[in-house]
């Protein structure tokens, strides 16, 4: 089942444009009759009053262009949208012979989602004469399916994102942008949980992009649930740059929000975000200076959460950092480059142990499987 259909926008679009023909047509009797008023006198006080009967009429011209530029453009959709369902009503005969073939089909109902949201856009851009904002991160895109958002940011997309796509078929990119990128795997509309991935540093240069798609999908399949590489920000490029906080304190603002558009979605969805590196800063952050819509968060191989103590993240907090990772060298209980060390006893988190160095966290199955643990209960 299609979001539209092309017979109801044909409908629409005739009875507005009938309605735009009306008031053309009412406009050019009236001007007539003025016209033929004028000559009949010189006096300037009815001169000017024709004048002025024209300007008040203006308004009505006006709407009436707008009316007709609307219908157009559901001419237009329910042009495209024919297409659309003589493809879609072949598929439907056939789909249950070929898994491929529902998979056609469920593309094709991601497009009329997309086509519907874009149509919409363009209405209101008629109606209020204001250019709506470009469609960049996930709240813009209200509750349309993921799979809808995916569909308009691969039109979109970059080279290397689109190469990125093509080599992850199970990836759906929810937002993207010039060293950034935000992707999830599993179904975010309809998971019980939802865990969000937060990077560190060197995460913003697209060569190294594959490995933390590779990190989002083992989460996504060890959880069960669903998953969401969330590079939504400028990360430092290297350790030294990583010392500042100013990064940190940038994109707190950004997972707040983008943590916000993924309640709006689904209220009722258990939400983990895990901050890893500098993203757990990132994270702590968030969690710190607003209400980030988290039930759990976990720090894993974390310079700092940027606090003292767990209490004041908001949501239960995990934290491990293996016996081989130097990053435990970055801070103490008492403090550190950004905060105590979340493993340390008076910080209260609950603490992992592992013995992984500090890109081993995503091979280390008893770290997976606490991951579970928070995640599906």
């Amino acid at each position: 089942m299609l979001a539209l259909k092309s017979t109801e926008l044909n409908l629409l679009a005739a009875s507005l444009e009938a309605a735009a023909g009306s008031l053309h047509a009412d406009n050019a009797t009236r001007l007539d009759s003025w016209q033929q008023l004028e000559p009949l006198t010189s006096a300037s006080s009815l001169q000017q009053g024709f004048r002025t009967l024209v300007k008040y009429n203006r308004p009505v011209v006006d709407m009436a262009e707008q009316i007709h530029k609307v219908s157009t453009t559901l001419f237009d959709t329910a042009d495209i949208l024919r297409t659309l369902e003589s493809y879609a009503d072949y598929l439907e005969k056939r789909a249950d012979k070929s898994i491929t073939l529902s998979v056609m089909l469920h593309y094709i109902a991601s497009l009329s989602e997309l086509l519907d949201l874009m149509c919409a856009r363009e209405i209101n851009s008629l109606c209020t004469a204001i250019t709506p904002e470009p469609l960049k991160h996930l709240r813009d895109f209200g509750t349309l399916s993921a799979s809808s958002i995916h569909e308009f940011h691969l039109v979109n997309a970059s080279p290397e994102i689109r190469t990125l796509a093509e080599s992850n078929p199970s990836m759906q990119i929810l937002e993207a942008g010039d060293g950034s990128l935000v992707a999830s795997f599993g179904d975010i509309d309809n998971a019980i949980a939802v865990t969000t991935i937060v990077a560190g540093v060197g995460s913003s240069n697209p060569e190294g992009w594959q490995t933390y798609i590779d990190r989002a999908r083992t989460v996504q399949e060890s959880t069960q649930a669903a998953s969401i590489l969330w590079l939504g920000y400028q990360a430092p490029d290297s350790l030294p740059a990583a010392v500042s906080g100013a990064p940190a304190h940038r994109a707190a603002s950004d997972l707040h929000n983008f943590q916000a558009a993924l309640h709006t979605r689904n209220p009722q969805q258990k939400k983990v975000v895990v901050g890893y590196s500098y993203g757990s800063t990132v994270a702590g952050k968030a969690a710190s200076t607003g209400a980030l819509h988290a039930d759990a968060l976990v720090l894993v191989g974390s310079p700092g959460a940027g606090v003292s103590h767990s209490s004041q993240l908001g949501a239960p907090v995990y934290a491990v950092t293996g016996s081989a990772d130097p990053i435990g060298f970055a801070g103490t209980q008492y403090g550190g480059i950004h905060g105590a060390d979340p493993t340390s006893a008076p910080f209260g988190a609950t603490v992992w142990d592992s013995a992984s160095n500090h890109s081993g966290y995503w091979d280390d199955k008893e770290f997976l499987r606490n991951l579970h643990e928070v995640v599906k209960h």
